[in-house]
């Protein structure tokens, strides 16, 4: 594939909180498994979204940049292609020692792009991550971020609400459980097309989230914690445990 390795994180593991030079942060990440140059998402039924490999019916390419505030290239981190409503499958593309990554073909329709950096790097509010992005036929389509230093990874967790999910980022399985460390800051984001919320636990309610609206919580006690979305509570439903 030209300018790039396209990937599906089939066994990932978390380095966040771990600092380390490139060749350490893409080594940390476990197995890297080649995959096929053609994405495409499958919809599946019943108001739930799976995705796979499929042979598209028409293709365009996707790369970008990844540079500091100054302009200048940093070869860290890598960056996920997520489903319009938000769902991360694991596709990823690592970032070259240049600054730049490259998915090569792509199908056609709307995606969402996310930078994730470990502690090496992150995207600096109010920069948009993830990017929404359109694929047209035989075009290219480049989607640049710029960082700033990373965070400490291990006080902060990511939690996509999208249709119909919560899904812990980069890698996490889709209503599923996160477990984070009392004192860490709970970061919820809609990245989904419909109006959400984060309702249980001892934050009450987030209210309604609208599409890239978010909700903080700063982790204040030890417990396991069931939380759904009010709006589509018998398919949003998850578990936040904070330990001390």
């Amino acid at each position: 594939m030209p300018g790039g390795q396209l990937n599906r994180g089939s066994s990932i593991r978390s380095i966040t909180g771990l600092t380390m030079n490139r060749r350490g942060f893409i080594a940390g990440l476990g197995t890297i498994a080649s995959g096929g140059a053609m994405i495409g998402f499958i919809q599946a039924c019943g108001g739930s979204e799976s995705a796979g490999l499929t042979p598209p019916s028409a293709l365009g390419a996707l790369r970008g940049t990844v540079v500091d505030m100054s302009g200048h290239p940093q070869g860290v981190g890598r960056v996920y292609l997520l489903a319009k409503t938000g769902f991360n499958s694991g596709v990823y593309a690592d970032v070259d020692g240049a600054g730049k990554y490259d998915f090569g073909a792509v199908a056609v329709g709307e995606y969402l792009v996310r930078f994730w950096g470990a502690s090496l790097g992150s995207v600096p509010e109010p920069l948009p991550n993830p990017v929404r992005v359109s694929v047209a036929a035989n075009q290219t389509t480049v989607v640049p971020f710029q960082i700033a230093a990373g965070r400490d990874e291990s006080q902060y967790h990511d939690i996509y609400a999208g249709d119909f999910f919560f899904q812990s980022q980069p890698v996490g399985v889709a209503n599923g459980l996160v477990v984070a460390k009392l004192g860490a800051v709970i970061c919820w984001y809609n990245v989904g097309q419909m109006l959400h919320s984060v309702t249980g636990g001892p934050w009450g309610d987030s209210g309604p989230l609208g599409l890239d609206d978010n909700f903080n919580w700063t982790a204040d006690q030890v417990g396991t914690f069931q939380y759904r979305c009010r709006y589509h509570g018998t398919q949003m439903i998850a578990t936040l445990q904070i330990t001390p």
